[in-house]
């Protein structure tokens, strides 16, 4: 009955266990699931979108450098600077030096206009004179009075009013860096919307251009302009706060999820470039993991619940006495010593019987540590444990003390009886031979239990017996 009583106490013990391991482990997936949600909005938000955006922006100026280089090389040709500086004639040898560029670099266009005539020179041909109150020749105005020495624009070609192409215009200087004109190359606007899809089929974001309005300048094939889309109706707010801030972020929520913008300012289009990002795909993984975790914590759960219940019937008995002895030695340990001294005490009072103790350490035992190692050590401390057990009778008890002590306890043992078990110890410690042929002595404390001293003077008096044991030049029996 007791057993049947006890067994169902255990059976109780462990269903309340695994249902606090079930509840901590859905807890723990819950608390997860909504730490993971804001780390991913904030990675999203604070990470993923800005680095995003920096890369395409990197590759938007790798992928503009090829026309600017060729500008460059243009504006530093010593055979258009030298044309110009002759008095422009022959214009057909400028014409086919144009037409060359263009074909060899597969741009849209190429030209030069000239600051001495303000001829438009082009593969075509002489195109026209450009004239400061003509709108579609003020670039070239502006080219001429900027600081830098170049620029990137979107404008209408002059070849080809209609279309719109992005230009690369280069200042031209002569030997004595005064400015003769502006050269350079144009880039096919439909390339450049070829270039955004690619941007967004690689990073998996939308990609897009819009002006200081807000209204989309320059977007990808595949993108949709939707109207009501709700980027585009907080947009035109957010720009007029941008004021000096070269880049900013936001977000909002909508159809149950949210959306992260990054817009930055791309000065060579003085554009901004928008990069937006949903978390439906992230936020659908972490459902989905959170429902995994659950199904996983059930089982895993059952299963504990099982092994737990079997493996605590099985092996209790051997735990009772892993409890109760040191690993190493397989003597008793302090806390079991405790238990049996005081039952031994009782009887000792009881039957009017005399209990003594011996307190031995194994001398030197550091120098076997230090010269083959703490496996050896361990293994001495083993034999030393065998060795004392062999001259014990069954009912004493020993009890590994700490690191190489041992304490005896004798139960109806006077004073001179325990001195000579310690002494009978002593010599067989001296005959054996230990693992890799060390040769080891012990120390020994002995003393008796007196009734008017409690437990921790006896010990402490054995203790001391010990000490001048091993004062005394060690290998000795000292009575307290």
């Amino acid at each position: 009955m007791k057993k049947i009583q006890k067994n169902q106490e255990k059976f109780r013990f462990l269903i309340v266990v695994t249902l606090l391991i079930l509840s901590g482990f859905i807890a723990n997936s819950l608390l997860s699931y909504y730490v993971a949600h804001n780390a991913v909005s904030k990675q999203i938000s604070e990470s993923t979108l800005p680095l995003t955006g920096d890369n395409i922006y990197s590759e938007i100026q790798r992928d503009l450098m090829r026309p600017i280089f060729i500008a460059s090389l243009m504006a530093q040709d010593t055979f258009l600077r030298d044309w110009a500086l002759a008095g422009e004639t022959e214009a057909d040898a400028l014409i086919r030096y144009l037409d060359g560029i263009q074909q060899k670099y597969n741009t849209v266009t190429a030209f030069f206009v000239s600051e001495n005539s303000r001829k438009y020179y082009h593969p075509k041909g002489i195109l026209k004179t450009v004239d400061r109150s003509t709108a579609i020749d003020s670039w070239y105005f502006r080219v001429a009075e900027m600081p830098t020495e170049y620029e990137i624009n979107v404008d209408h070609d002059t070849a080809n009013p209609s279309k719109l192409s992005v230009f690369v215009n280069y200042q031209v200087f002569d030997y004595q860096h005064n400015f003769i004109g502006a050269t350079g190359v144009g880039l096919a606007l439909d390339k450049v919307q070829a270039l955004i899809d690619t941007y967004k089929n690689k990073y998996q974001r939308e990609v897009y251009f819009v002006n200081h309005s807000g209204d989309v300048t320059l977007r990808g094939a595949q993108f949709q302009l939707l109207d009501e889309h709700p980027t585009f109706a907080l947009l035109p707010d957010k720009l007029k706060q941008l004021k000096a801030q070269q880049q900013f972020k936001f977000e909002y929520d909508t159809q149950g999820h949210s959306v992260y913008v990054n817009v930055r300012y791309i000065p060579e289009f003085d554009w901004f470039l928008v990069i937006e990002q949903k978390d439906v795909l992230e936020m659908q993984k972490l459902m989905d993991s959170l429902l995994l975790n659950i199904l996983i914590g059930i089982a895993v759960s059952f299963v504990v619940l099982v092994l737990a219940y079997w493996t605590i019937a099985g092996y209790q008995k051997k735990l009772e006495m892993m409890a109760a002895t040191d690993k190493l030695s397989g003597a008793l340990n302090r806390h079991s010593f405790d238990i049996f001294f005081e039952r031994y005490l009782v009887l000792a009072e009881r039957k009017n019987l005399a209990l003594s103790g011996v307190l031995l350490d194994i001398d030197w035992f550091k120098q076997v540590n230090d010269k083959h190692g703490h496996l050896t050590g361990d293994a001495v401390i083993r034999q030393a444990a065998d060795l004392v057990r062999d001259n014990l009778r069954e009912s004493d008890l020993l009890c590994r003390w700490g690191g190489e002590e041992f304490l005896i306890l004798l139960p109806d043992c006077n004073l001179q009886a325990a001195q000579k078990l310690a002494e009978k110890i002593r010599l067989a410690f001296m005959q054996a031979e230990f693992i890799k042929g060390e040769r080891l002595t012990a120390s020994f404390g002995v003393g008796e239990l007196n009734h008017s001293e409690n437990k921790m003077q006896w010990l402490n008096k054995i203790d001391q017996a010990l000490y001048q044991a091993k004062n005394n030049g060690r290998n000795l029996v000292i009575l307290s």
